[in-house]
């Protein structure tokens, strides 16, 4: 993980003097903090300087001079720019899958997609004259983000596609779009995030239906899941029905791990203004969810002691 994060500074790039820059593992495991916890860069500075776990977690000493709330954002703004996230992701997955956490080899894995709401306020108003002459259009501040209807309901932000594991639900891949991306189009994009040659199956829902899919899966070498969608003059078959049905019991792992990663690490909605960064943000919550299963797992893994009978002692 070290190596990949070598040069993300520019003084290792340049070789210019000048106070040595914080770690940047430390630093990285500062964004999955504030990740976990939903703070911004000024609380995270905040607990950083209070709180000896975190200290801890991160590395740093006690006593030492820590990074303020403009150190952390530049951090996170290069791990962004350079697009580390993903490879970041796929490091600590490995290593879960070293320490036996994390299972290791073909499997199959299950696809889905979010909405991620903006953190911009979704405004679009045009000035105009009398005479019906525009002058002015003006556009939320987050300009990446779309509109996109599902149901009754109307939502401005980005959509958040994801692939876990079909063993324990680990997060494999994630990928951001505008909200209006269409989910059948982007099976592929996400596909090429996976591990290479790790699963021999993919498992979806009806979205991502269509001949291109099916037969790009087929050309993978993948088994095919998707669920069977119904069309005009063309309904579903008994037997189409049971093998959507079979799907649907596997699929329950990725919607469940979305379900973790609004409630608890805050994924409901974006905390920055474009699409690299809140794909950012999606990925260090996925990292995060992978390090919640590892942790339950390892508790469960350890024997919890009964207690001695009353009038007994060691």
């Amino acid at each position: 993980m070290r190596a990949s994060l070598k040069g993300i500074y520019q003084r290792e790039v340049s070789g210019a003097g000048g106070p040595a820059p914080y770690d940047p593992v430390s630093m990285f495991r500062l964004m999955l903090l504030g990740q976990w916890h939903g703070l911004s860069d000024g609380e995270l500075e905040k607990a950083l300087a209070v709180r000896i776990d975190f200290l801890v977690f991160c590395g740093f000493d006690v006593g030492e001079a820590l990074p303020d709330a403009t150190t952390i954002c530049r951090f996170r703004n290069r791990l962004a720019d350079r697009c580390l996230d993903q490879k970041l992701l796929r490091q600590v997955n490995g290593q879960l899958e070293a320490l036996g956490l994390k299972v290791k080899g073909t499997r199959g894995a299950i696809i889905d997609a979010t909405i991620i709401q903006s953190a911009g306020r979704p405004r679009n108003t045009i000035d105009a004259t009398k005479d019906g002459i525009i002058e002015d259009v003006s556009a939320s501040a987050d300009r990446e983000a779309r509109w996109v209807k599902k149901g009754n309901e109307a939502f401005f932000g980005y959509r958040g596609f994801m692939a876990v594991d079909t063993e324990d639900g680990y997060v494999e891949a994630v990928r951001g779009t505008p909200a209006n991306a269409a989910e059948v189009t982007n099976l592929e994009a996400l596909l090429d995030r996976l591990p290479a040659q790790a699963h021999d199956a993919v498992f979806a829902d009806k979205g991502y239906h269509s001949k291109a899919n099916r037969a790009l899966l087929k050309a993978r070498g993948l088994q095919d899941g998707i669920q069977y969608k119904a069309a005009r003059n063309r309904p579903l078959q008994a037997w189409h029905k049971q093998v959507n049905a079979l799907i649907g019991l596997i699929r329950y792992k990725v919607e469940r791990g979305f379900g973790t990663m609004k409630r608890k690490f805050g994924l409901h909605r974006a905390r920055y203004f474009g699409l690299r960064k809140t794909e950012a943000q999606m990925t260090y919550a996925a990292i995060n969810l992978n390090l919640l299963k590892a942790a339950n797992k390892i508790v469960q893994m350890v024997p919890i002691p009964r207690p001695l009978p009353q009038g007994r002692c060691v």
